[in-house]
């Protein structure tokens, strides 16, 4: 009873809103699992009172409960957001929350709650004040989730004043009693509940589990077991399959863990886009250590044959295991063949291979001739049955509300099998873009450097508004945004023009010669304000409902873009 009461507790904050139009909190406080709805009266500036985060930790403002648009940031307890931007670092607290979403400023204020301060303190901080403090929404029932004990005993305490507090010599649960014992509890992580009125109070030691596509889906959670408090925990006979799995505490992504290595590695604390990549089908016994993140995935009975990549570029190594959900068509995305020539192998046995002559499309033979695979990256299928076998370089995009809006791909080209990539004439505006594979989030890359750098599993890259051709070396990580004139030498050789700028209420946009097809409007955050197609020699744009500010118009002439900035007075 006490435990489904402190999950009804915990996640009673985790209620989604999915109201159209709305704009919401999403985060570490309810998991990264459903949006705060917040309120407004000119869905411009919206509110959120008295809300109380149990947690510290980082959060987002989005709308409409999709990262289609986002604002963040790193300055706290105010600062002004960015689409896409970093996480919004927010203590555990009660706050009057606002945010401006013409210019992304926002701000936590603080309130102070006529509610008692309770905390804990024992032998985890050596029995000193201040206290840990504990979370409350109603000044009775008090948590503190996951949190972890490095030394044996502990009390609740009111105001951080030791003559004000409760022990008891139950321990997980019990009923304590004013100036009692030290509850003993053991050295471990747990979720502890403390009700005032009663006094009843719980330590339920924090489930970790296993998560992802490799396990089952990354809506369900396989419980790990712990013998030491939930420090290292172990999982025997679980069936995994190609895909990815993470490890998380409370079955909320609040605290997860992830890698890129399999079968062994450590994970990263809330790595965001590490995910442990299974590549081999199998029942495994897996073990995992919180503190240290250190984790390892036994394979204990093979579910299919094994069958991997080898040649120069791991000369010297086991082969390079491929990945089978049916023991028949076995494939690898994001392989980086640094030397030419590569075979197809079975349980890293040199007698049992297969080669072929065919370049990057073939039927593979039985101990013959490496296949020769020009130096590359590539996504590798092979079929056990037909002996088929292809490497096609992954595709490698941009994308970002800067460039058309987050999931929506913008493919560059490469000449060299997926080393370096290009793209030119592509129109920006003023947000956020990363380079993603794949047209997915496993591997990508970003900055936070315009308009050239050296990409990496970082930031999201700042671009501003404008026409431009793009680099990008997935090796070296080096990119660049060249900016692209010939679009604006063509259009101005058309004699266009857009007047007046600044302006108070209109812009005409006009040309001499070939006709204006399309017109798009953006404001400095990046949101579309206006897009028309037309086939005219001149259109004009009522900005009088406009803000004032800057803003970039695109503008299409026959087969030339160019992105102009205007002004509104």
């Amino acid at each position: 009873m006490i435990k489904k009461l402190f999950y009804t507790l915990l996640f009673s904050f985790f209620a989604l809103n999915s109201n159209a139009q709305s704009i919401g909190l999403i985060g570490d406080f309810n998991g990264w699992g459903g949006d705060v709805v917040m309120n407004t009266t000119d869905n411009v500036n919206f509110t959120l009172n008295a809300y109380t985060f149990t947690v510290t930790g980082a959060l987002k403002f989005r709308q409409d409960g999709a990262w289609a648009i986002n604002w963040g940031s790193t300055a706290f307890p105010s600062g002004t957001g960015v689409q896409g931007g970093d996480n919004i670092p927010v203590p555990a607290g009660t706050y009057n929350i606002a945010l401006n979403i013409s210019n992304g400023a926002y701000s936590f204020t603080a309130v102070t709650t006529n509610w008692d301060s309770i905390g804990m303190y024992g032998g985890f901080n050596s029995w000193a004040t201040p206290s840990e403090p504990m979370a409350t929404t109603d000044g009775v029932t008090y948590i503190k989730p996951d949190f972890h004990f490095t030394a044996n005993g502990v009390k609740f305490i009111k105001d951080n004043n030791t003559t004000l507090t409760w022990g008891g010599t139950a321990f997980p649960s019990g009923t304590a009693t004013a100036g009692g014992a030290n509850i003993p509890v053991t050295p471990g992580y747990f979720n502890v509940e403390f009700n005032k009125t009663t006094l009843a109070y719980s330590f339920i030691e924090v489930p970790v589990s296993i998560i992802g596509s490799g396990a089952v889906d990354w809506n369900t959670d396989i419980p790990m077991s712990s013998t030491d408090g939930g420090v290292s925990f172990t999982l025997v006979g679980i069936t995994l399959q190609p895909g990815a799995v993470k490890f998380r505490a409370n079955f909320s992504w609040a605290t997860n863990w992830g890698a890129t290595t399999f079968p062994a590695g450590t994970g990263t604390l809330n790595g965001n886009g590490n995910d442990i990549p299974v590549d081999t089908a199998g029942i495994y016994t897996v073990t995992f250590n919180r503190v240290t993140g250190d984790y390892l995935f036994t394979l204990t009975q093979n579910l299919f044959d094994n069958f991997g990549l080898t040649g120069p570029f791991n000369l010297g190594t086991t082969a390079l295991a491929l990945s089978t959900s049916d023991g028949v068509a076995y494939s690898k995305k994001e392989v980086y063949v640094s030397a030419a020539s590569v075979k197809f192998i079975k349980d890293n046995d040199a007698n049992l291979t297969w080669g072929g002559t065919g370049m990057f499309t073939g039927t593979a033979v039985p101990s013959t001739a490496n296949i020769p695979l020009p130096v590359g990256v590539y996504n590798v299928d092979f079929n056990k049955t037909s002996l088929a076998y292809s490497f096609v370089p992954p595709v490698v995009s941009m994308t970002g509300d800067g460039i058309g809006g987050w999931g929506v791909d913008t493919d560059m080209a490469t000449t060299d099998n997926g080393i370096s990539f290009t793209a030119n004439n592509v129109t920006l505006t003023n947000g956020s873009v990363k380079f993603r594979t794949n047209h997915d989030w496993p591997t990508s890359w970003g900055s936070a450097d315009f308009p050239s750098g050296t990409a990496n599993t970082g930031a999201n890259i700042p671009v501003v508004a404008g026409n431009y051709n793009v680099t990008f070396d997935r090796i070296s990580g080096v990119y660049n945004f060249q900016a692209n004139t010939m679009g604006l030498s063509s259009i101005k050789n058309r004699s266009f023009s857009v007047y007046p700028n600044p302006s108070n209420n209109v812009w005409n946009f006009k040309t001499n010669s070939t006709e204006i097809t399309s017109i798009s409007i953006t404001d400095i955050s990046g949101k579309m304000v206006f897009s028309k197609a037309i086939s005219l020699n001149e259109y004009s744009v009522n900005a009088s409902e406009f803000s004032n500010g800057m803003y970039f118009a695109t503008v299409t002439i026959g087969q030339n873009t160019e992105t102009f900035k205007l002004v509104k007075n």
